[in-house]
């Protein structure tokens, strides 16, 4: 459990403790420490995104818990390596 973050190097030290301790290889973003990304793509309670290399968002899940459709995810995100 972490406190929470007072500052954007405290927000980073989490998410890099995250992503090692998950073994994350994608890359991690983080959003600001007035939450404007929470507040912009209302990601809560969860959500699944997936954004272009130019910030759009290419795909949107339904709202977690019970809306994710990882299958769906899985098969956009199929699609899309094979367009690259």
């Amino acid at each position: 459990m972490f406190a929470q973050h007072r500052s954007m190097t405290e927000r980073e030290e989490v998410a890099q403790s995250c992503a090692i301790g998950l073994k994350l290889t994608l890359p991690t973003l983080l959003d600001t420490m007035d939450n404007a990304a929470d507040r912009v793509y209302q990601g809560w309670p969860e959500r699944l995104y997936v954004l272009s290399t130019e910030g759009r968002v290419v795909y949107q899940g339904g709202k977690g818990p019970y809306g994710f459709d990882l299958e769906e995810l899985n098969n956009f995100l199929n699609l899309r390596s094979i367009e690259v």
